[in-house]
């Protein structure tokens, strides 16, 4: 079988940028991407909407040797709700994102981490290094600055928060502290934004899918926007009983960051009905990658017994990319983090924009565990390592 037309839902992660700029990146991508699986890419010119929801909608004319598909990409966008986090300040921020650290510490979530993957357990540990690290510098220039005491102390505030504004300029210290105090809204629905916002995307999809004819219909999320697509995609198929084909790819998810809290009960029975229900769901990690929860099952992280769990896909990101590019971007960890998205310099089992764009349905690539080697009109698929 080959999709001839694909309705494709786009999640992005929880970044501090528009849509129009996503949007720009996964065309770049794509059309990058392309020559390594043999294929021409076009992109029609993108239509934007901000009433409710932003989303940037566009299609993709892919085709190669005896196929071609047309995947229409909606692209959600949730910059609003970054912007809604960063305008409290940077105290606010701070006492909000360490307010809900110490609420991942209390309620054993950050030891789940540790047990499901213990990497992850590093990444959560890292924005209080941080801290700790502007702290202390603080504390020497106070203790050891020339000066009268007052002088000194002043002086050592003052290095202390120039230190936090260089750790939030070039290591991500707010945004990270934002990210944690909105995975905390959601595990507590502690912020009805947060709610109304993915409500509104919920019933966004619902309309999309009544009113597609396509043959496949993918739900893809990158990082955060697996808990957004999965909070929508559950509460469509409550509503909705689509005739085409749907799957769900999460790539370097963070699912497991807010279902583990013990008050996500929701996200947790979102995800037992999507493991129950037809949607063939494929789940990229990375062990590159630290903002993902590598080695993991979300199914039996979760404790699911029903329904079978994501097809789980390990990708070598050193086997995608040139020597060069790999050396470029494997100590920035948040590069790192958005390769599951970018384009690939080598043919793998797996690629964004090959498996959104490409002839290929998502159950075909789940049950030969990656893409093929050649596309359809060479035969039958020959697994690709990944």
């Amino acid at each position: 079988m080959t999709v001839a037309r694909r309705l494709a839902l786009v999640f992005p992660g929880f970044e501090p940028i528009p849509v129009e700029a996503h949007c720009a990146r996964f065309v770049r991508e794509a059309k990058k991407n392309a020559p390594v699986f043999d294929m021409k890419v076009e992109t029609s010119e993108p239509a934007f909407a901000r009433e409710g929801v932003s989303t940037a909608g566009f299609t993709v004319h892919a085709s190669g040797e005896d196929w071609r598909t047309d995947t229409e990409i909606v692209l959600y966008g949730l910059d609003d709700l970054n912007d809604a986090y960063a305008e409290r300040g940077g105290v606010l921020r701070t006492l909000a994102g360490l307010a809900a650290l110490a609420d991942f510490v209390v309620t054993g979530t950050f030891f789940r981490f540790v047990r499901t993957s213990w990497r992850y357990g590093l990444f959560f540990l890292y924005p209080v290094a941080l801290l700790l690290a502007a702290l202390l510098i603080g504390v020497l220039v106070a203790r050891f600055l020339p000066g009268d005491r007052e002088f000194r102390w002043v002086a050592g505030l003052i290095a202390f928060v120039l230190a936090l504004w260089l750790a939030s300029l070039k290591m991500h210290f707010l945004l990270m502290m934002d990210d944690w105090a909105c995975a905390r809204d959601i595990a507590r629905g502690g912020s009805s934004d947060i709610g109304e916002r993915i409500g509104l995307i919920a019933a966004d999809i619902r309309q999309r899918i009544e009113a597609t004819d396509a043959d496949e219909i993918l739900l893809a999320a990158h990082s955060f926007g697996a808990i957004t697509a999965i909070l929508a995609l559950e509460s469509a198929l409550r509503h909705s009983r689509p005739q085409a084909e749907i799957g769900l790819l999460t790539t370097g998810s963070s699912l497991l960051k807010v279902a583990l809290h013990p008050a996500a009960t929701k996200l947790r029975e979102a995800v037992a009905a999507i493991v129950a229900s037809p949607v063939t769901w494929i789940d990229v990690q990375s062990l590159t990658d630290p903002i993902n929860f590598y080695g993991s099952d979300p199914k039996k992280a979760l404790g699911i017994v029903a329904g079978n769990g994501p097809r789980i896909l390990h990708v070598r990101f050193r086997s995608q990319l040139g020597e060069s590019t790999y050396r470029a971007i494997k100590y920035n960890f948040f590069r790192v983090h958005r390769q599951f998205v970018y384009a690939s310099e080598k043919r793998t089992g797996y690629s964004f924009h090959a498996i959104l764009c490409g002839p290929q349905p998502l159950s075909e690539i789940a049950a030969h565990g990656g893409l093929a080697a050649h596309w359809p009109a060479h035969g039958a698929p020959e697994r690709l390592g990944l």
